[in-house]
């Protein structure tokens, strides 16, 4: 089982989101035959989509920029698990992730102008056989919740893969993954992400209600502003 982790966050090894992904690695691991790759795209020259649209046209499925995304496909495509794991910046991708997600468009079917129904489905077929390949999006957010703040970004990955073709595991409160008093809490909320992790080690699929467990908030609502509010009143 080959897996390949894409590292979104600009923090590279430093993110809070990686935290979790490292403990759904962990759950991976335990099956003996997996092979864990890690990108940090922070640390990759990944000029940005130029919108020749040469991929779709004149080299079809290919790039015309020659960077690092040339091997990048090359390790998407002999993937049977991709992990995206990166925090919400402004309600969507930091800004190296969307560059990085923007240079996937080869492996996009050619758009020809026809009427498609703005519904949940991908808005292009893969060019290639993505048949057996799972994503996973692991994604942190400041907020208290992950209702409604994830809407675009959710919308955003529907078009390109299509509803129920990925697993999102999304964690309100963020940056409480890095509070060394919450040391306890944190070390249970990352279980989940570990047993979540065998599940796909497996090859099995990850029920909802595990899913549900796994984008619960760290802290209750209250407990968490008063942090919040301490932290930037201490920063005036």
């Amino acid at each position: 089982m080959k897996v390949l982790v894409i590292n979104g966050s600009p923090k590279g090894a430093n993110s809070n989101t990686l935290k979790l992904t490292d403990a759904l690695l962990d759950g991976i691991r335990q099956n003996p035959d997996a092979e864990i790759e890690m990108l940090t795209v922070k640390d990759m020259d990944i000029k940005p989509c130029l919108g020749c649209m040469s991929c779709w046209g004149h080299t079809v499925g290919k790039c015309v920029i020659d960077d690092v995304m040339t091997e990048v496909y090359q390790k998407v495509m002999a993937a049977d698990l991709v992990v995206e794991s990166f925090p919400l910046f402004f309600f969507g991708m930091p800004g190296p992730m969307k560059t990085f997600t923007d240079r996937m468009m080869p492996l996009m079917e050619t758009y020809k102008g026809e009427v498609r129904t703005i519904g949940d489905d991908a808005f292009h077929e893969p060019r290639f056989d993505m048949s057996g390949k799972k994503l996973v999006v692991i994604s942190t957010c400041g907020y208290g919740r992950t209702e409604e703040i994830y809407d675009s970004l959710i919308k955003e990955f529907n078009f390109i893969c299509g509803a129920g073709k990925y697993t999102a595991l999304l964690c309100p409160q963020g940056e409480m993954f890095s509070i060394p008093p919450l040391k306890h809490q944190i070390e249970a909320y990352l279980k989940r992400y570990t047993e979540i992790g065998v599940l796909l080690g497996q090859g099995k699929a990850v029920p909802e209600d595990m899913i549900k467990k796994a984008s619960e908030p760290l802290l209750p609502q209250r407990a968490f502003e008063t942090l919040v509010n301490n932290y930037w009143n201490s920063c005036e």
